[in-house]
């Protein structure tokens, strides 16, 4: 039983780490590739949604649209993985996730 338990902990500590290193990760593609392109930083932008519409973009492959309506000038984005990692950063700062920036 102890066994059950501790393979179920540990299944869940690799996955809120895994989900963290996504939202390092699309911090970053943010940083680079979208704040000088927006005018603003990642905070700004994932308050324009709640997440509950960051997650139906993502579900429905429209979420490199809807951050190009946000940002017209954002480059068109089609890599899975740089997508998943901003729908995971993008949520983070949902305007009902009540998370706030360490930093700027």
């Amino acid at each position: 039983m102890k066994k059950i338990i501790c393979a179920i902990f540990f299944g869940t500590c690799l996955l809120s780490t895994s989900l963290y290193a996504s939202t390092v990760k699309g911090k970053i593609f943010y940083a680079q590739y979208l704040k000088p392109v927006c005018g603003f930083n990642g905070e700004v932008m994932g308050k324009k949604h709640t997440v509950s519409e960051w997650k139906t973009f993502y579900d429905n492959n429209q979420l490199s649209l809807a951050i190009k309506a946000l940002c017209p000038n954002a480059p068109l984005m089609t890599t899975e993985k740089d997508l998943t990692n901003l729908y995971h950063f993008l949520s983070s700062f949902a305007s009902d996730s009540g998370n706030v920036p360490s930093c700027n």
